[in-house]
């Protein structure tokens, strides 16, 4: 019997990973979406035309939007080996999100041995963020696979891999400034001890600090190139007031902690703390659990004073994970199906809402029934001939139609004439859908004077067309 609970405990990784694969693998055809669309994909698109490089002015301003260039770098690097098609590019951010889980594994499994390794890869390979993410050319995927190996090089005090892998986050995006922060804030914690050497702390604090070096070289030559150092829009999102804070910090916390089935998994680890109390069993890994509590903290404090979209949290998720599967292997009841039980509910809960709760955004599973509605829309547009006609569209499907790199147009050449519904006086046909937002008076006015065409609708997916112009039927 133990042979076998040996065996299982050996090859279990192989489930979670073929229910990523199984999850994941089909959507890398689909075409691009939201901010992968009309953000990610391009400039990555722009720096393969004009060759891969890292050095500030290598791509517009506002194409690279003020962020370091590494994720554009090995995106373009990606798309002059294996192709431009959809699929070739997207196999790249799969095959990251495939590491990610190898990361995780790897992590856990030195701090905590292979259940709790087991445990964190599951529980990781069934959140809804993290498979609607899998396949997305969007940097937070990355950003996740290299804190994961930053904190197990710390751990490990191989701080020259650290510092590769930290240089490497900053470079990917400029948020990662703040984990850099949270692990020196760490470190001195550590050095208050006293039995620790002044002289050892300064030269292991100097490597660390060296990550930050590194972006403040990127800033000085992005000053250079375009007499700013950092990108404009971006800072205007600043928010210090006490409503807005507070307000993202509830959705930041939620989306982390109790959406989509996880406040299942925060009880078992609340729970777990109190049961080694009265087990009277002394807490273990206390070192990884402090680091993982001190970077959460500092990054959600800083994401509730910074711009806030969803995918920012998926490294912090990663983190819960960690945290939750660290302390739930150290609660070890007598009988070894009731452990099983255990794990399997907490898994079970949040994999079935990620496969039946979905939303519009490219934060869950939802957004395949979004993108393939786009593809019908796209689709009735060509067969209607309107490649030429002036089309007042929603923000997502202005860039479905006009850039044929996207995926969703048959042809090399995108509709020429598409403006946005708040243009819709010097438009003929007008395209809604599900995601658009901010011209509900312009659509009043659309929807009165016009007739509807020809409507589309998967699950919450929904897609609406209007005009006045002769249809085929």
């Amino acid at each position: 019997m133990n042979q076998f609970i040996d065996k299982i405990k050996n090859y279990f990784l192989l489930l979670p990973l073929f229910i990523f694969v199984a999850i994941a693998f089909p959507h890398l055809s689909l075409p691009y979406f939201w901010d992968e669309a009309w953000s990610y994909f391009p400039a990555a698109f722009k720096m393969y035309e004009n060759g891969p490089s890292l050095i500030p002015g290598s791509l517009p301003l506002w194409d690279a939007k003020g962020h370091p260039l590494f994720f554009f770098f090995i995106s373009s690097v990606w798309m002059q080996l294996f192709g431009t098609s959809v699929f070739a590019v997207h196999l790249l951010p799969f095959l990251i999100s495939l590491s990610t889980l190898g990361a995780l594994f790897v992590l856990v499994k030195k701090q905590a041995g292979t259940w709790a390794a087991n445990i964190a890869i599951l529980l990781f390979s069934v959140q809804s963020l993290f498979l609607a993410q899998a396949t997305f050319l969007l940097p937070e995927m990355l950003i996740t696979l290299l804190l994961l190996l930053a904190i197990h090089f710390y751990l490990d005090k191989k701080y020259w891999l650290f510092v590769l892998v930290a240089s490497i986050m900053v470079m990917t995006k400029e948020t990662s400034i703040v984990f850099i922060g949270g692990f020196l804030l760490f470190h001195l914690f550590v050095y208050l001890k006293p039995d620790k050497e002044s002289r050892r702390y300064i030269f292991e604090s100097v490597l660390l600090c060296l990550p930050l070096i590194v972006y403040g070289m990127f800033l000085i030559l992005h000053k250079k190139a375009f007499g700013t150092f950092l990108f404009q829009e971006h800072t205007g999102y600043i928010e210090f007031s006490f409503a807005a804070v507070a307000r993202k910090l509830q959705i930041a916390t939620g989306i982390i902690f109790t959406r989509y089935g996880r406040n299942i998994i925060l009880l078992a680890t609340l729970i777990a703390p109190v049961i080694l109390i009265i087990k009277k069993i002394k807490l273990q890994n206390k070192k990884l659990l402090a680091l993982l509590l001190v970077l959460t903290i500092l990054f959600l404090l800083f994401s509730a004073l910074n711009f806030y979209t969803q995918r920012y949290m998926l490294s912090l998720l990663a983190l819960f994970i960690t945290l939750t599967s660290v302390l739930l292997v150290q609660v070890k009841f007598s009988n070894r199906y009731l452990n099983v039980l255990i794990v399997a509910i907490i898994s079970a809960v949040p994999f079935y809402y990620s496969l039946t709760k979905k939303s519009n955004s490219d934060s869950d599973l939802g957004f395949v029934n979004v993108v393939k509605v786009h593809q019908q829309m796209v689709k009735y547009c060509e067969e209607q001939g309107w490649q030429e006609q002036p089309i007042s569209a929603s923000f997502n499907l202005i860039f479905c139609l006009r850039n044929p790199h996207l995926g969703y147009v048959s042809s090399e050449k995108g509709f020429s004439n598409v403006m946005d519904l708040k243009k819709f006086n010097q438009a003929e046909i007008y395209l809604n859908d599900c995601t658009s937002f901010g011209a509900d008076a312009q659509l009043d006015s659309i929807v009165s004077s016009n007739k509807l065409v020809k409507e589309f609708e998967l699950q919450k997916a929904w897609g609406k067309i209007y005009t006045q112009l002769p249809v085929k039927e």
